[in-house]
């Protein structure tokens, strides 16, 4: 283990404010150890745990997100309430200082057990509603280190996932060569998938791709959607309805009324809290951007913010004030105890930059069962059990 992974925090409490939670179940699937990078708040590692992917070593620069899964993992081996990341050692560096032995050391495994390596490089280069600076800016070289750790860690598989607009960014010239380069002249071979995740039950409006790599050269077919709005009679009787805010939001309770992480709004004006109650469901804000969420509706994109700050989650569709980073965390399918670390901006940049665990477990499960070749099926409902979200 690391010496810095055996740092504590006095900002993030295991006792979590005495709110009691029920043990969670233990999937049985066969332990695949495996690597994350550029792991934030661990919304893929949560995911890919519930079927069995064995987190060895997650690899995260920001200090608070470091925080956050330390945390988490030490509050589910002291309460016994979960196992999330009980295997898993945190190097908080960027990874650009960071080598693939490094990691092999820190995960206690050599480099032929690594099943998979998963990891979102941060994408703000390439979103559509960005400036899209693409690989000018800093962030969009990340890409090719996640390419440099494939090379010297070799695992059977691996996921990357970015935002869709780095399909259309430069006529798509950057993901296909992201593609060649990760393919290692045949080594792997590559499927790119794209989701709106929406369409799997995630209450929540998010278009992702996800590279995904198999050295045995199996192809993995996309996900079929399970979820859709009614709004169209040709869907009815065929996909789930979309869940939504109002689902995720109901009997959560007020900023003070209920004793739960991350659950501390923001003190507005006067002036704001008036401008927010004129919105209609669905409405944006035209000084700060953000929109007024409709609860019969899957929420918009939680927004990150700049480096700088400025994340910040939308408007709540009853009460006159922004959503708190604990409601930003249901509407990415967080469980309610696993709380992040920081002042207010630094929760909601951990949420906003995660991948939905939800969604992380049926992509897991997805990828265990076509590039393992292991014959098991998780539930929508079974993974809401695993997570312990109880709250759709």
């Amino acid at each position: 283990m690391l010496a810095n992974d055996l740092q504590s925090s006095d900002n993030l409490s295991t006792d979590r404010g005495g709110t009691k939670y029920k043990s969670l179940p233990r999937s049985s699937f066969k332990p695949i150890p495996s690597v994350s990078l550029f792991t934030g708040a661990g919304g893929m590692d949560l995911g890919f745990e519930v079927v069995g992917f064995s987190t060895r070593c997650c690899v995260e620069k920001d200090e608070h997100s470091c925080i956050t899964l330390r945390t988490n993992r030490d509050f589910g081996s002291k309460t016994g309430l979960h196992s999330f990341l009980r295997e898993a050692t945190v190097i908080e560096d960027d990874i650009h200082n960071v080598s693939g032995q490094r990691i092999l050391t820190a995960a206690g495994i050599e480099k032929e057990e690594v099943g998979l390596v998963y990891g979102g490089p941060p994408c703000q280069a390439f979103l559509v509603f960005g400036k899209r600076k693409g690989l000018e800016d800093e962030r969009g070289t990340l890409l090719w280190e996640f390419v440099r750790i494939i090379q010297e860690l070799e695992p059977k598989n691996f996921v990357l996932e970015n935002v869709s607009g780095l399909k259309t960014y430069n006529e798509a010239i950057v993901l296909n060569k992201l593609c060649q380069m990760l393919s290692f002249n045949g080594k792997y071979l590559i499927s790119v998938h794209d989701y709106e995740i929406a369409d799997f039950g995630i209450p929540q409006f998010r278009r992702r791709i996800f590279i995904i790599g198999s050295s045995e050269g199996r192809d993995i077919p996309p996900m079929t959607p399970t979820h859709g709005s009614m709004e169209s009679s040709s869907l009815k009787g065929i996909l789930k309805s979309y869940r939504t805010v109002g689902e995720v939001l109901e009997g959560l309770g007020e900023p003070g009324e209920v004793d739960i992480p991350n659950h501390k709004g923001r003190v507005h004006s006067q002036e704001i809290i008036e401008r927010y109650a004129s919105l209609k469901f669905g409405q944006r804000d035209t000084k700060t951007r953000i929109n007024k969420l409709d609860p019969k509706r899957p929420s918009f994109t939680i927004v990150v913010g700049s480096d700088a700050g400025g994340g910040k989650g939308h408007i709540h569709p009853y009460t006159p004030r922004e959503v708190t980073p604990r409601e930003s965390a249901r509407l990415q399918t967080f469980p309610d105890f696993w709380a992040f670390s920081g002042t207010s901006r630094h929760p909601i940049r951990q949420v906003g930059n995660a991948v939905p665990p939800l969604f992380s477990a049926l992509l897991a499960a997805h990828i265990r069962q076509h590039l393992f070749d292991e014959p098991i099926t998780l539930t929508y409902q079974d993974a809401l059990r695993y997570l312990g979200v109880d709250y759709l």
